[in-house]
């Protein structure tokens, strides 16, 4: 039961986190099923599984803690990724992924403020006129929250401070975009993930493939 609700766990993650490539209920279902046959069982027998769990719950919570274990693990697997490049003057590319930290992070049960944060002082500042894209997938967020979970960037060039903030609502993909100024360079990016209710995170929050792309103001527009 350990392995197969940890693939299923994956399973629901991708048909979540991917919404266009799953958009019928038929799709989704084909990924549901290949578990099952990873497995060698049947819908059935995994619905009347659960239903046997929930007449043994300590069992239940007992397995569960297992499989949040064993994803933990495979996210810590996945380790810290490289600046691209690593050292140099970026200032100039089109477009980069300028994202230096883990791709993956949870939010765990019982914290009171769960946060991500970061902090870029590139070795070269810069090109004014840029813009950053600041996302993310995630998945496992409740369907009701007092409040709700927020993504933060901001821009720092000269005196001036460019920043927004969006709220997250609900699993799938979210970013926040800023557009910095056109006269000065930047000298350093910052911002967070934060949720503030521990409750929320009663059965975690994946968040996955997090990027900071640089664009040129007019790549971006012809992106959106």
């Amino acid at each position: 039961m350990r392995v197969v609700l940890y693939d299923m766990m994956i399973a629901e993650a991708m048909v979540e986190t991917m919404p266009n490539f799953y958009p019928t209920s038929d799709e989704r279902q084909v990924v549901y099923d290949a578990v099952f046959a990873k497995h060698k069982i049947s819908q059935a027998e995994y619905d009347s599984t659960l239903m046997w769990y929930g007449k043994n719950m300590d069992l239940y919570m007992a397995i569960y803690k297992l499989v949040l274990k064993d994803i933990d693990k495979s996210v810590a697997a996945l380790g810290d990724i490289k600046p691209n490049p690593i050292s140099g003057d970026v200032s100039g590319y089109d477009s980069i992924d300028i994202w230096i930290f883990n791709r993956h992070d949870v939010f765990k049960p019982w914290q009171v403020f769960n946060t991500l944060l970061f902090d870029i002082l590139p070795q070269y500042p810069y090109s004014p006129g840029s813009s950053y894209v600041f996302g993310l997938s995630v998945w496992g967020i409740p369907s009701v929250l007092k409040y709700k979970p927020q993504i933060h960037i901001s821009a720092v060039q000269a005196d001036t401070i460019i920043s927004t903030t969006k709220e997250i609502s609900g699993d799938g993909y979210h970013e926040a975009i800023i557009r910095t100024l056109s006269t000065t360079n930047v000298t350093r990016i910052y911002g967070y993930i934060f949720m503030n209710e521990a409750e929320a995170t009663y059965h975690r929050i994946y968040l996955n493939d997090i990027r900071l792309m640089k664009y040129k103001n007019d790549e971006i527009r012809n992106k959106q």
